[in-house]
């Protein structure tokens, strides 16, 4: 790895993020001259992470390596939390690259786990620690070779609104008839009730549908049947109807998401096996109830913080947070994948408004993404604490990174007795090398470092 000379010095290990020194994670070492200590990523507060890099810069790498250390079991080497800190980890993977998390690094084995362990085996006074992980494919999904510890996850249909289906059925739910007719039943199945013509009944209104509960209404409703053309009509069902048959799309409730976040524990979504809308909806889905279970739960806890009760009231609502997700770190890989750049995205939208307000209910977001320029808006670009930059080479996108970095940069850089810019350094990184720049850091500048590997496999090429 290379060695950047930089001013002025910085002077042993190095915390970026919180300064409270609740939970901290092991990010990796300074690669500057007069500087081999530690790297640390305090995230005791809730807190937004922009990690950016071209491919194989090692980013998706330096991504699961820092979210492992959430994970950690008992006393760790990589993460030091205390009890009340403890959150869980949710990874969006479009690729498919993060299953791998659930082996163990090993000297013994097949060629790659070997050489991950050799890299391993580089960093002094680290041991390969037991790291708890999840990884969940979607239901239907499922193929004879995924190995036996994959979890199935169902869609929550009755989460999805009548954005979202327009969405899979590719239809405008305000200027196209099909979208149109989608709205209207989604209305009436969650909103105002709906007939059906034989024999002749009213069904209520409900919030908790399944997907034969809209497929009912468009076929059976009246009102729909005079107001929309039998072709629409048939046009949305066929679809709908392919929907129902997918395991993903067979529960009302779908995945708890308590099994999903869970405290202490990295929990992986494979979504690489999906179709892109498919992938946006799931996207979509899983950040609204994030946030609307978070906000539920914060309330609970400022009642009991603020409130005097009764000890029988202090134990019901002490048992009813129980049931909701603890403080959760939402992360997304290749958010470019996930999160379209076209402005009436949902899942774009969705991450905006956890961006902005997510931190209030205790939720932390972690992108990553080879496009930093456009990847999010002005308003929750400003709501960014922490960069982790790895090796970028297109100029608009280191342009758009530098614009964004919070704390002071070095006087100079040297490498190779050659002065370079911060787009210089930026372009002169190693693989599995990057930039660490916080608000609130213990050093008076940003500073470069090696990332700290892994102890449970890589499914990617950059290790």
């Amino acid at each position: 790895m290379k060695t950047f000379d930089v001013e002025p010095r910085v002077l042993g290990r190095v915390h970026f993020g919180s300064d409270k020194r609740e939970s901290v994670v092991l990010a990796g070492r300074m690669a500057e001259k007069g500087n081999s200590e530690d790297i640390c990523f305090d995230g005791s507060d809730n807190f937004v992470v922009f990690e950016v890099g071209k491919r194989g810069s090692g980013k998706s790498y330096g991504m699961g390596s820092l979210l492992e250390g959430f994970a950690t079991r008992d006393e760790s080497l990589i993460g030091r939390h205390q009890k009340q800190s403890r959150r869980a980890v949710v990874l969006l993977d479009p690729l498919d690259v993060h299953w791998a998390a659930i082996t163990p690094l090993s000297s013994d084995g097949p060629d790659g786990l070997r050489k991950q362990h050799a890299v391993f085996r580089k960093w002094e006074n680290l041991a390969v620690e037991g790291i708890n992980v999840r990884v969940f494919i979607p239901a239907g999904e499922h193929w004879d070779i995924d190995p036996p510890e994959f979890r199935e996850f169902r869609l929550p249909v009755s989460a999805l609104d009548a954005g979202d289906w327009g969405l899979l059925l590719n239809t405008d739910i305000i200027t196209e008839p099909r979208g149109r007719l989608l709205d209207e039943a989604y209305r009436k199945v969650t909103e105002l009730g709906w007939q059906f013509d034989t024999p002749a009944t009213s069904v209520a209104a409900k919030q908790n549908y399944g997907l034969q509960d809209l497929i009912d209404c468009i076929e059976h409703d009246p009102d729909v049947a005079n107001f929309y053309a039998s072709e629409t009509r048939r046009s949305v069902l066929q679809p709908l109807r392919s929907f129902l048959r997918m395991p993903l799309f067979d529960s009302p409730e779908g995945t708890s998401l308590t099994e999903l976040a869970a405290e202490g524990v990295l929990s992986i979504l494979c979504m690489g096996r999906l179709t892109p809308d498919l992938r946006t909806v799931l996207t979509t889905v899983v950040v609204k109830k994030l946030k609307a279970d978070r906000m539920y739960a914060s309330q609970i806890r400022r009642r009991l913080s603020l409130r005097a009760e009764s000890p029988e009231t202090v134990a019901l609502l002490e048992a009813e947070i129980q049931r909701h997700v603890p403080r959760t770190i939402l992360a997304i890989d290749e958010a470019q994948i996930l999160i379209p750049a076209r402005a009436n995205s949902s899942a774009r939208q969705a991450i905006e408004s956890f961006v902005l307000e997510g931190r209030n209910f205790g939720l932390s977001l972690w992108l990553a993404t080879q496009r930093p320029k456009g990847a999010i808006s002005e308003a929750a670009a400003s709501q960014i604490d922490t960069f982790i930059i790895h090796r970028l080479s297109v100029a608009d996108d280191i342009g758009a990174v530098c614009g964004l970095l919070q704390n002071s940069r070095p006087e100079k850089i040297r490498f190779n007795g050659r002065e370079l810019d911060l787009p210089g350094l930026i372009r002169s990184l190693d693989v599995g090398q990057a930039i660490f720049s916080s608000a609130s850091s213990d050093a008076s500048r940003l500073v470069v470092g090696d990332i700290r590997p892994r102890n449970v496999a890589h499914g990617g090429e950059a290790f």
